[in-house]
């Protein structure tokens, strides 16, 4: 459906989401696995935690289901998400499949070899490495574990035990706040149910996403908690279960996946693959931030010229941050849809028909 309302047919035939072997719910599905696979890296030398590379042949072997022979499939990746896309079209040979006809990046964190240590990318790459293994993942429940992502503070003992003078709930650098709170806009401090909403990572996520990450980013466990010496009936072997949150995806697997080396990529191999999508396919489209401050206008520049100018098109997507899907769904739909309609469905030769 476009912004006035118009809705088409016969373009998009189904949507497939599909997460990292050490996200989500395939976390939960592959536990046992990962965690043999680290424990097999740490006998063998290496840290058994999964890589981008170990996503791009996850991926490969998704794009070569039977489902999806004879038909044109659009890629679209955010942050770095974008780098198995890029690994799947130039590292793999021979390729065992036609895909992708196309690519929709949006604020793709792609680095090259030799980059700066001051280029923003990398700066935030170095903290969010050290921000995840230290932020808190555990909560008592889904309620707590939603005012903790939105900066309310005195929730409980929970709460006061896990705030940290040089560390905010959002992993990064303390950082100051404005005394004069401002209601509604999600960005900054607002009151909601007469508490303070701190500025956290999360604060600035649209509320249906907020509420969608909350039910289905954590994970309903329970813990055994060895009962106290000297408690009635105490033995050594007798413990108590305590039901708890916490997030499917644990702090060590997510913690090295921001290391810039998993998203350092060649740049001939980003132009080629630019080239050849942008003359036998649907090309290559890049959405940005309209905030600059994870990928700035000069390292845009960088990945554009990188691409050898083969990009088909790139645009911002308006009132973003980098974390343009959470932040902003609606302006990023409309967005995609423009894509869509204005450049992959007429390389297709789709026909597009408003219906009645």
């Amino acid at each position: 459906m476009n912004a006035t309302g118009t809705r088409y047919v016969n373009m998009i035939r189904e949507i497939w989401s599909i997460d990292m072997p050490n996200h989500g719910e395939s976390a939960v599905l592959n536990r046992a696995y990962l965690e043999d696979r680290q424990e097999r890296g740490r006998k063998e030398g290496w840290d058994g935690k999964c890589t981008t590379m170990d996503f791009t042949s996850y991926l490969n072997a998704f794009l070569s289901i039977p489902q999806l022979q004879g038909h044109r499939v659009v890629g679209i990746a955010h942050s770095g998400s974008s780098t198995p896309w890029t690994n799947v079209f130039t590292l793999l040979k021979p390729r065992t499949h036609p895909h992708p006809f196309a690519l929709l990046f949006i604020e793709p964190v792609l680095m090259f070899p030799g980059m700066s240590s001051t280029d923003p990318r990398v700066a935030h790459s170095n903290a969010n490495m050290r921000g995840s293994l230290v932020k808190r993942d555990k909560w008592s429940n889904r309620a707590e574990a939603k005012r903790w992502l939105l900066g309310i503070q005195g929730s409980g003992p929970e709460d006061r035990r896990h705030q940290r003078k040089d560390i905010n709930i959002s992993g990064g650098a303390k950082e100051k706040e404005s005394q004069s709170p401002n209601v509604g806009s999600g960005h900054g401090k607002s009151i909601k149910n007469g508490k303070a909403r701190g500025k956290t990572l999360w604060s600035k996520w649209d509320s249906r996403v907020l509420d969608l990450f909350v039910e289905h980013a954590l994970e309903d466990v329970c813990q055994p908690t060895p009962l106290l010496p000297g408690s009635a009936n105490s033995t050594a072997t007798t413990v108590k279960s305590r039901s708890c949150v916490r997030s499917m995806n644990r702090k060590e697997e997510e913690s090295s996946l921001y290391a810039h080396s998993q998203h350092t990529i060649e740049p001939e191999h980003l132009a080629h693959m630019c080239a050849a999508l942008g003359l036998g396919g649907g090309g290559v489209h890049i959405m940005w931030a309209e905030s600059e401050e994870y990928i700035s206008q000069s390292s845009r520049d960088g990945i554009l010229e990188a691409a050898s100018h083969r990009v088909v098109s790139d645009r911002v997507v308006p009132g973003s941050g980098h974390l343009v899907p959470q932040e902003t769904p609606r302006e990023l739909a409309e967005t995609l849809y423009d894509v869509l309609v204005g450049h992959v469905a007429v390389a297709a030769g789709v026909t597009m028909r408003a219906s009645l």
